[in-house]
């Protein structure tokens, strides 16, 4: 998988390096050409120093070109997230994001699901259930998993993050991981924005159709 990011400054930050040696960078969309077709190719766009307008157009281009797109902002925020996502990003995230954290985003969203900082999955969690009151009946699907699996599912509808769910139930972020996609596998989810939809028991709509 090739990852290309789009920075105006044309070089690469040094977070970006350290999480994909091997990455590319252009300075403008239009330099992509066709770097950017197939299927083995993911978009980073760098859209910190972009009035939200230019955001928005940026994202909607790339996302056309048929490859995963990841939106960096300096400032994330909830309402400009969910306008990227819905222009067609899979991906939102700081521009100065760990590099641990760039690959776990180029994980999920190479795979086809969404990716969003925890603090803005558990305020999208918040608007759904206001819009989409529950009754929260049982979800015959979360028999699949173990108890320990299950505890780790209801960490992540909370919005933890790895660590914070390594923490709390007292393992590694290893075991956390790993858990984690046996619970995906189990339910048959992409992301942890769909596993959180599920154990809320909210429906899962495609937010970006």
């Amino acid at each position: 998988m090739v990852r290309i990011f789009i920075c105006s400054l044309g070089r690469l930050r040094e977070r970006w390096v350290l999480a994909f040696p091997d990455a590319h960078v252009v300075s403008d969309l239009t330099e992509v050409g066709e770097q950017a077709s197939g299927g083995a190719r993911s978009l980073w766009l760098d859209l910190s120093s972009m009035h939200r307008d230019l955001r928005l157009e940026s994202v909607t281009a790339a996302a056309s070109m048929g490859s995963p797109v990841v939106a960096m902002m300096g400032a994330p925020d909830e309402s400009d997230a969910f306008a990227l996502l819905q222009a067609g990003a899979q991906g939102y995230c700081h521009v100065e994001a760990a590099p641990g954290q760039l690959r776990e985003i180029a994980t999920v969203v190479e795979h086809g699901g969404l990716w969003m900082p925890p603090n803005l999955v558990q305020r999208f969690l918040a608007v759904s259930n206001r819009v989409i009151p529950s009754s929260m009946p049982e979800v015959p699907e979360l028999n699949q998993l173990t108890s320990r699996e299950l505890m780790v599912a209801e960490q992540v509808a909370h919005g933890a993050s790895n660590r914070e769910i390594a923490q709390a139930l007292e393992i590694t972020e290893r075991t956390v991981k790993a858990h984690i996609s046996a619970i995906f596998e189990k339910l048959s989810v992409r992301d942890r924005v769909q596993l959180a939809l599920k154990v809320n028991n909210i429906p899962t709509y495609n937010i970006r159709n």
